[in-house]
């Protein structure tokens, strides 16, 4: 029976490069050495190693605000005697941490003789530190990530980065049929787009009531939708039929009338009440545009796990954010941010948050989208481009990409 492992790590503010080892190496014990401005970030590890179904017990080393070569050395060389003295064979993640802090880590392999690995996240591939026995006697003769991608889903990497409310979304495909006749029919999407939030719209100019009693006219506006448009929306049930005209479905209107004669309604109720609503609105002015997009990147087959209208995070004063779609590509988050555009539309400075949301969920390791239905054209799309090459290759899906599909194809982070 092989002898138990000891995976001894340097943890940073990235934390992709610690749960790989663990999900590859399973160990009977990790230590994990922080720095106080890194420590939280031990327990989102072994927490997203838990949803991925690797169990294992942790010792956390503290070490100083800027750790020194000699400090973080003797701080592994220690872990490794601790491991060895529990009869568990030390394993060193020389990874991450501060370059002081890796070098250290090394030495300290290097003199006690131990494994030792580095993770290449470019790459998707450990590396053997050749710092004592090969790689191979703990790992197998297979470096690459393939073997573990199964495990991760969007739940661990999103709770590897301090996110661990994660929801399933929606299903997209009884919306399907919809969003591809607005793909497909041009004139019908904008018809759409103006009977919704046009000048004679529902909501005119897009201003979407705030008060529930504001609400309650609407039930009574139809909704001159083109014909073939609104028997699809029909079908998807983001419409109600009454005689020979269309309106908002109805299943809160109960709701709002109460809440409308409430002196002081609550926010979470009122949010309930008006998402339908809201969802209805939002997916016949552009929101479809997702349902296609998330379609085609299912076609590609490059992507796992992946969840249209996801919340990710706690809510805040009852308003739930909505991630447009979010998936794994390998073991790194696919985030997508998706756009109806336009002359109006401020789309570059749209990346920076786009970028930064990504983050926040799969951190610097993630493939990061941005599709816009009515492409920019121009000095707009130059400066859209020049934009996202800056911030490390966001990736522009426009409606033509979604037939090839090769915008999807797997490019290196």
């Amino acid at each position: 029976m092989p002898q138990p492992l000891a995976l001894i790590q340097l943890i940073s503010e990235q934390t992709m490069q610690n749960l790989l080892p663990l999900l590859a190496l399973k160990p009977a014990k990790v230590f994990h050495l922080a720095t106080p401005r890194t420590a939280a970030r031990s327990a989102y590890i072994l927490e997203a190693a838990r949803q991925a179904s690797v169990e294992t017990t942790r010792e956390d080393v503290r070490l100083t605000e800027m750790p020194s070569i000699p400090e973080t050395s003797r701080a592994v060389i220690r872990a490794m005697q601790e491991a060895k003295a529990d009869a568990l064979a030390p394993v060193v993640n020389f990874t991450g941490g501060t370059k002081l802090m890796s070098i250290g880590a090394y030495e300290a392999a290097l003199r006690e003789e131990s494994v030792s690995l580095y993770v290449d996240t470019d790459h998707r591939q450990f590396i053997d530190g050749h710092t004592g026995p090969k790689l191979n006697s703990v790992l197998g003769d297979d470096f690459s990530f393939t073997p573990h991608q199964k495990a991760l889903t969007v739940n661990p990497i999103a709770a590897a980065n301090g996110r661990q409310r994660v929801t399933g979304g929606r299903d997209w495909k009884p919306y399907l049929r919809l969003a591809r006749h607005l793909l497909e029919h041009q004139h019908h999407e904008e018809e759409a787009w103006c009977a919704t939030h046009g000048s004679k719209g529902l909501c005119p100019n897009g201003r979407e009531p705030r008060r529930a009693d504001d609400w309650l006219p609407l039930f009574d506006k139809p909704w001159l939708l083109p014909p073939r448009v609104g028997e699809l929306a029909l079908e998807a049930g983001l419409a109600r039929a009454h005689g020979a005209a269309l309106y908002l479905p109805a299943t809160t209107r109960p709701d709002l009338e109460e809440l409308a004669q409430t002196e002081r309604p609550e926010p979470q109720e009122y949010f309930d009440a008006v998402r339908p609503l809201q969802f209805a609105l939002a997916f016949l002015s552009g929101g479809w545009w997702e349902v296609a997009v998330v379609d085609a990147a299912s076609r590609s087959g490059q992507f796992r796990d992946l969840r249209w209208s996801v919340n990710i995070g706690e809510r805040r004063g009852g308003f739930d954010l909505e991630e447009d779609i979010v998936g794994v590509d390998g073991v790194q988050i696919a985030y997508f941010c998706c756009k109806r555009g336009g002359l109006k539309a401020r789309l570059v400075p749209l990346l920076d948050e786009l970028d930064n949301r990504a983050r926040t969920i799969g951190g610097r390791f993630t493939r990061r989208f941005l599709a816009v239905y009515q492409t920019p054209t121009a000095q707009n799309a130059a400066s859209l481009q020049r934009r996202a090459n800056e911030l490390n290759g966001i990736e522009i899906v426009t409606p033509s990409d979604l037939e090839a599909l090769e915008v999807f194809a797997c490019r290196r982070s």
